[in-house]
């Protein structure tokens, strides 16, 4: 099993004798399902799903090669743990440090009868397996579909809450188990916010909207961008006075995903995008980082940023996301998955990202 043999390599590189996985994020490719309830032990030789009642039977018909125990009153956690130690000989155990809390931390340390030694296993998720790769396509093609659907969708006078409502029953009604995160709905002046949530502002005839959403489908996420110009008026998208700053966006968007191959720093994506910006005068207007990982989590790691050193895998998938934002006047972002591959880059969207109109067929 692919993700068995990645983890105990791990084991034998830090030195460790056995792992326990209490995070949701860390667990899921273990137990097939997102829970925050349980924990998983894997030594050099087996592996242990440990969990309650409420998850045995669901849990127990999922997983392979993992060896199941309930925990209860008359095997509860500690218990359980301690006997799996001395029985494989456990002497130095990790455990993931950033998410367990102090008060944990601390009763673990005085209760179970090995060295604990904190460490994390988010490196891990970096480099994606063929089938987290599968499942993270399906939940994009979903978002794709979503973005030509809300875009024949909106029409001036409708609240961004609407269309955020239609947005996301369209991806439930197309295999999304949820959205992602919360949708951001942001038009008119209010795309100058970058998270700007959904609200309940009316959308006018020749606004810029922006719509930021994703789905979650077999626990991976989806999560994309476009900006639209708001059907309604009659002058052409080249007379709207952010038509400049979309172009500008969609180079810079473009040149980072150009950028985009093996081997090459997460830093120097970020530079790719960052630098056309600023050399069109908005550098102050693009505050944020240009991309981040995605996966189980809508955001991981490593991220596109200025200060970021990672080098590009082929396996990664990572956002590319500039934006530009006008107090007062909107925003513009335009956002899609891509995928590093042996020789480059794979977008995972289809959606034209030229400036569109909403409600055209």
């Amino acid at each position: 099993m692919e993700l068995l043999t990645r983890l105990r390599n791990w084991l034998a590189a830090e030195n460790l004798d056995a792992v326990l996985i209490a995070s949701r994020q860390n667990k899921q490719p273990h137990l097939g399902i997102s829970t925050g309830s349980g924990y998983v032990l894997v030594t050099r030789k087996t592996a242990h799903i440990l969990t309650d009642f409420r998850y045995y039977s669901d849990l127990a018909s999922r997983s392979t090669g993992y060896k199941m125990h309930l925990l209860n009153a008359d095997n509860p956690f500690t218990v359980a743990i301690n006997r799996l130690i001395e029985r494989e000989e456990i002497a130095t155990l990790g455990f993931e440090g950033e998410h367990v809390s102090w008060q944990t931390g601390s009763q673990w340390r005085a209760s179970l009868n090995t060295t604990l030694c904190s460490i994390s296993l988010d490196a891990l998720r970096q480099i994606k397996t063929a089938d987290e790769i599968a499942r993270i396509r399906a939940a994009c093609d979903i978002a794709d579909h979503a973005a030509g659907h809300i875009r024949r969708f909106i029409q001036p006078g409708m609240r961004e809450r609407e269309v955020a409502a239609e947005l996301e029953w369209f991806m439930r009604q197309h295999g999304a188990e949820k959205p992602a995160f919360d949708t951001i709905v942001a038009s008119g002046p209010r795309g100058a916010l970058p998270h700007g949530k959904a609200s309940d502002k009316v959308i006018i005839a020749g606004e810029f909207v922006t719509i930021d959403f994703g789905a979650q489908h077999q626990g991976y996420c989806s999560d994309m961008t476009r900006t639209f110009l708001v059907s309604g008026q009659n002058s052409p998208p080249e007379a709207h006075p952010l038509y400049a700053i979309y172009q500008t966006v969609l180079e810079a968007q473009l040149a980072a995903i150009a950028a985009i191959r093996p081997g090459v720093a997460c830093q120097e994506v970020d530079r790719a995008a960052r630098s056309v910006i600023q050399n069109a005068g908005y550098g102050a207007q693009f505050g944020h980082n240009t991309g981040h990982a995605i996966g189980i989590d809508v955001h991981e790691n490593p991220r596109f940023s200025p200060t970021e050193t990672t080098l590009l895998q082929a396996g990664m998938l990572l956002t590319v996301e500039p934006g530009i934002y006008l107090e007062g006047q909107g925003g513009v972002r335009i956002e899609d998955v891509v995928l590093v591959t042996d020789s480059g880059a794979e977008v995972l969207y289809h959606q034209p990202k030229t400036l569109l109109l909403t409600g055209e067929i």
